[in-house]
């Protein structure tokens, strides 16, 4: 069994470093950077206006961390086929699943590592926690969330999975409050305790329950389908497929285009985005998010540089959309010509980034009003939208090529 996982484990490794290579490309890099920047500042910014022990702030950070511990998930990399030829060996199959536990653990202690240490100048101004104060935080959450995994392994065993989730969000609440509100030493040994016997409890369940292989299988499924269903986002992940739906209300906005020859391109284009929750989806979701930094951003360059970054990035990820239908037979045998095609794709991307561009500045008008942070980021983000826009056919032709 450990020789199955190492084999799977390194197949999984190989797998997402390729993924990840293609996601964090220098485009990506650079817009994380801005954006922890944007971030940063807005942190910064909103510590300066919280007054020294504010009783919300202790609620507010312990809530946060619960969050981030019960969000991660065991990656067991079972596959379905597992059912039927590793049955004869469910004993075995115990160290397999130990080896699956100790590596789910590296994710989940470095995001609450990274968790506790962007929440501790929140913890010192609004609490007015000490280094130790919040030391003593960061090891009790580090503790129990090794129960957590354990709870979460112990879950393939039990049919009241129910009941093993309460426990760990008991657990993470009544130790956290402990150490927060009465006594940092006895809310670290309590999540020692607890820690302790979660591994007895998955020791136990082990040795005499049978193991609900179905629910491990499709925990697993959906876990990976997770993961890459961000990752095709980005680039084109084998067995994954995008949803595509009918938007009926939508209809009204296809009525401009007409029905000539020349329209072909546009309207399949549009159609295709519209439908195509891969892209619709992208384009909200980056909208979205557009609009809720420019709101918190008090910053004119800062805002600037947000807009023009979302503005860039929904072009950067709809240029898919330009090759979805080279593979159609009946696309193929239309009457067009290369030149109309790219003609309709650059009138489909000035429509969506002129909307896009057009929010963010509605955004500015009813936050900051007609001010010179609306004017200034409103046009400089218009200005790199007309640029995108004009560079598009260069793009498209280096796609033809």
């Amino acid at each position: 069994m450990k020789d199955l996982w190492q084999s799977r484990l390194e197949r999984h490794l190989k797998e997402q470093s390729k993924f990840l290579r293609l996601v964090f490309n220098e485009y990506f890099i650079i817009a994380i950077i801005f954006m922890i920047g944007a971030l940063g500042f807005w942190y910064s910014k909103a510590l300066t206006h919280l007054a020294p022990h504010t009783w919300w702030t202790q609620p507010v950070a312990i809530i946060v961390l619960i969050i981030l511990a019960l969000w991660f998930q065991v990656a067991t990399l079972m596959q379905p086929a597992d059912t039927t030829f590793l049955l004869p060996k469910e004993q075995e199959l115990k160290q397999y699943l130990l080896h699956a536990r100790n590596y789910s653990l590296i994710l989940p202690l470095l995001g609450l590592c990274i968790g506790n240490f962007l929440l501790t100048p929140f913890w010192a101004r609004g609490a007015g926690f000490q280094a130790l104060d919040v030391l003593a935080v960061a090891v009790v959450t580090l503790v129990l969330e090794i129960g957590v995994i354990n709870n979460r392994l112990a879950s393939f065993y039990v049919t009241q999975r129910g009941q093993l989730l309460g426990e760990s969000l008991v657990s993470l609440l009544v130790t956290l409050g402990i150490t927060v509100y009465i006594n940092r030493i006895l809310g670290i040994v309590l999540a020692v305790i607890l820690c302790l016997a979660s591994f007895y409890q998955l020791s136990t369940l082990m040795n005499q329950r049978l193991l609900n292989w179905n629910y491990l299988v499709q925990q697993e499924q959906q876990r990976s389908y997770q993961i890459k269903r961000f990752y095709n986002l980005f680039t084109d992940v084998p067995g994954m497929s995008s949803k595509v739906r009918r938007y009926r209300f939508l209809d009204v906005f296809f009525k401009p285009i007409s029905t000539k020859q020349t329209q072909t391109s546009l309207y399949l284009f549009a159609r295709g985005f519209v439908r195509n929750t891969e892209y619709s989806s992208l384009f909200l979701r980056l909208t979205v998010l557009s609009l809720l930094l420019i709101a918190f951003l008090k910053n004119v360059w800062l805002i600037t540089v947000i807009a023009s970054l979302f503005l860039y990035l929904v072009e950067f990820q709809l240029i898919p959309l330009y090759k979805s239908y080279d593979t159609n037979v009946l696309f193929q045998i239309y009457p067009l010509t290369s030149v109309q095609k790219q003609h309709s794709f650059v009138q489909l991307l000035t429509v969506i980034l002129v909307v896009q561009w057009f929010l963010d500045v509605l955004v500015l008008v009813l936050v900051y009003h007609l001010s010179s942070i609306t004017f200034i980021s409103g046009g400089l983000s218009l200005l790199v939208t007309i640029c995108l826009l004009l560079y598009l056919p260069h793009q498209l032709q280096k796609i033809e090529r």
